[in-house]
């Protein structure tokens, strides 16, 4: 068994060190923030200060496939977490192309809904009960490296080789170190302080601004329509997500270069504005707020290190785990499943070669990591690149065309017409498997394929792009 320091004590790093732990692993949280996780959910809300997640207190829902991995791998986390007050929620309930009751096997769509904080809490007291050691206010300096590895001329024989981190206590030393300090990772910085210059990343530079508030519901229970969890409305999008003890949360979404919208958005009244141009969307400003202000979480785009795109291992002793190794736009809300599924393949890639065996481990969880997650991500920057494209195009009162964001579109209109369409719509959405084996059956492709002329000669729905400046400012 492997001596390994996991670097973050977040939910993606709590829920790795929980699976590592439980194949007998002697495990070791890191973490900078200095306050323990409180008791209870509201403590956890009004009084956890937890700086190193900066999106603590923002929308926040995990897909119904990350759900399925943790039943199916933590299954005590997740009764601790429904136990505490997560709420079982369907994700095609609140859509509008459902017609008639859930059919059997739409359990597969079920996932937790919950604040951050409270996913957060009993994560870390999980951890903590199942044996695991956190050690808080330890802020990580580097990586720990016995040799360089290099021959001259600059090539190098073997990969660089960690075999712990200098910490603001000191070297820790480990077998394995797994990063999952998230969208702040140093671990480029890091590397290259250690000789490996080849270490690189991808970003997709542009992003997009979250604005969000809480709610608590005036009787406990949520309105009742069918009113969508997210809506992309010309230059603005809106989710709508259910949490625990009756909160929900609102959150628009808009360029984080859209500096007119960034300008009006951090107010109060301006932002309930811009919630109510949406259709239905009305009822959901009823409740009591329980946020202080706009929450703003500014410059979300993708990005992924390089460290698994060859065959050859650049460094061993260390990996990268989730955001750590690439960010996905929480707009899909990828960041947990993704994480999660990293974590399995890395568990697995332990069980496979060991923990003696560092060039084979890294290359076997190298290659679960290109196997299984490289795909998502390349989905993710393309709805990304598109979807910023699209907003763009309505600010400048322009229609944006593009062959694959035209199916993209044309299938969100049909999954509103069709029920079969929508399931495979969602289970896409939602990584669940054989969603794209259901999305190519030739009556939705062919339906498909008959909306796109549809959807191109459509604006975005919503007001054109002077309308919304002037009902803001207005």
């Amino acid at each position: 068994m492997a001596t390994i320091l996991v670097l973050g004590a977040a939910l993606g790093g709590l829920q790795t060190a929980l699976l590592l732990a439980e194949d007998g692993h002697d495990v070791t949280v890191l973490e900078r923030d200095a306050d323990p996780a409180p008791a209870d959910a509201e403590s956890a809300w009004s009084r956890w200060r937890r700086p190193g997640i900066p999106q603590l207190r923002l929308t926040h829902l995990p897909l119904a496939r990350w759900l399925q991995l943790a039943e199916a791998h933590l299954a005590g986390l997740v009764g601790q977490l429904t136990a505490a007050g997560a709420v079982r929620m369907n994700v095609l309930a609140p859509e509008p192309g459902l017609r008639g009751a859930l059919r059997a096997g739409d359990e597969r769509f079920d996932t937790l809904a919950a604040r951050r904080s409270l996913l957060e809490s009993v994560a870390t007291r999980a951890a903590e009960a199942a044996g695991i050691r956190i050690r808080r206010s330890i802020v990580c300096r580097g990586l720990h490296s016995p040799r360089s590895g290099q021959l001259p001329g600059g090539s190098r024989s073997r990969p660089v080789h960690v075999n712990g981190v200098d910490t603001s206590e000191g070297t820790l030393t480990a077998d394995l170190v797994v990063d999952c300090t998230g969208r702040r990772s140093q671990l480029p910085a890091w590397l290259r302080n250690i000789g490996l210059r080849e270490a690189a990343e991808e970003s997709g530079g542009r992003g997009f601004t979250y604005y969000s508030r809480y709610f608590r519901s005036a009787d406990g229970t949520l309105p009742t329509d069918t009113f969508p969890l997210v809506v992309e409305h010309g230059s603005l999008g809106l989710l709508r997500i259910p949490a625990d003890h009756g909160t929900y949360s609102l959150c628009l979404i808009s360029r984080s270069d859209d500096h007119e919208l960034r300008r009006l958005l951090r107010h109060e009244r301006t932002w309930s504005a811009a919630v109510r141009l949406f259709p239905g969307a009305d009822p959901w400003l009823d409740g009591q707020p329980v946020t202080d202000g706009i929450q703003i979480m500014a410059g979300l785009t993708d990005r992924k290190r390089n460290l698994y795109d060859t065959p050859r291992a650049l460094v061993t002793g260390v990996v990268a785990i989730g955001d750590a190794w690439a960010v996905t736009v929480p707009t899909v809300g990828r960041g947990l499943a993704m994480s999660l599924q990293h974590g399995l393949a890395l568990r697995d890639a332990l069980r496979q070669t060991g923990s003696g065996e560092p060039v084979d481990l890294v290359t076997a969880f190298g290659k679960a990591t290109n196997d299984g997650l490289a795909r998502v991500y390349r989905q993710t920057t393309a709805y990304t690149r598109h979807r910023l494209a699209e907003m763009d195009a309505h600010a400048a009162g322009l229609p944006y065309r593009h062959p694959d964001w035209s199916r993209v579109r044309a299938l969100a209109l049909l999954a509103q017409r069709d029920p079969d369409a929508l399931r495979a719509e969602r289970a896409a959405a939602h990584l669940l498997p054989g969603a794209q084996q259901a999305l190519r059956a030739p009556g939705i492709d062919d339906a498909v394929s008959r909306l796109v002329p549809e959807v191109e000669q459509q604006m975005p729905a919503g007001p054109a792009r002077e309308d919304l400046l002037n009902t803001l400012t207005g």
